[in-house]
């Protein structure tokens, strides 16, 4: 930032005490159109200031900014193509952790792909290929769906999931097919209700309308299904059957996901202001 500059956001901080509203909207404006360059100064501000007014009006300053920069981050990705789905849920995860690092999330994804990747070669069968992703996912590493509520927000965080090794169904197939998408492998995910499942697909498989070999439980250590086997779930669950329950989606469907279950878990633990939030996240994609 030039002196100019510096000297401008001196004098936009220092505005924020004023006791006009009209002033103070049009100073909070200023801040939030220059973005982040200037939540190191605020939080700096924040720091040393005693006045609780001042440090909650910076406060949610902040927040402003980094919402304008986690939306134009999700429109980025979508726009791109939404092929990666860790880039797609770390985006996510900033809206709960907005300094979190993306390449300590990429580097853990590396290593498990390249254990995975030494093991594979082209003679294996589509079976055996899945088999050494879960061992490698569920034996080695010890993924497994959490046994807390569906209500706790931690259990769709990328960051929390992937150093806890424990998540929901929805995280714990979406760091499956990203492996699976790194390793060129035709593994992506279902939009089933109530469960989120995986499938394998090759186009050249004539026995399926669908060209789908077989459907992967991601969160039952990578248990293989048949067609049969989703329909009687949702028979079970008394949900009629519609043709996109059982076909591959898109990464941007899978992310639209994870905030819709990421909202019901904020909305369920009392922290509806993030889930209003959320909800504008998702309406803006």
């Amino acid at each position: 930032m030039t002196d100019n500059g510096n000297r401008e956001l001196e004098a936009l901080i220092s505005l924020l005490e004023d006791p006009d509203n009209m002033v103070f909207d049009n100073v909070s404006s200023r801040l939030i159109e220059l973005g982040e360059e200037v939540v190191s100064p605020l939080e700096k501000r924040w720091e040393i200031t005693l006045k609780p007014k001042l440090q909650e009006r910076i406060e949610n300053v902040i927040r402003k900014i980094q919402f304008n920069t986690l939306q134009r981050g999700m429109f980025s990705w979508k726009s791109g193509g939404g092929s990666n789905l860790l880039f797609g849920a770390y985006l996510v995860a900033r809206f709960h952790y907005p300094e979190l690092d993306y390449d300590l999330l990429n580097e853990k994804i590396e290593q498990i792909k390249k254990d995975i990747w030494l093991e594979l070669n082209n003679e294996l069968t589509a079976l055996e290929k899945v088999k050494v992703i879960n061992y490698f996912l569920y034996d080695i590493n010890k993924f497994d769906k959490s046994l807390k509520k569906a209500h706790t927000p931690q259990l769709y965080l990328v960051n929390h999931v992937m150093d806890t090794f424990k998540g929901s169904p929805v995280m714990l197939g979406l760091i499956y097919a990203e492996l699976a998408r790194r390793l060129n492998l035709p593994i992506f995910g279902v939009n089933l209700p109530r469960n989120f499942v995986l499938c394998y697909y090759d186009p050249d498989y004539p026995d399926d309308p669908n060209n789908i070999l077989f459907y992967i439980n991601p969160s039952d250590k990578g248990a293989v299904l048949g067609l049969k086997e989703l329909k009687h779930f949702l028979k079970h669950l008394k949900i009629d059957e519609k043709e996109f329950y059982f076909s591959p989606c898109s990464g941007v469907d899978i992310i639209e996901r994870l905030i819709i279950n990421l909202q019901f878990a904020y909305e369920r633990s009392g922290q509806s202001e993030k889930a209003e939030s959320l909800k504008r996240l998702l309406k803006n994609q």
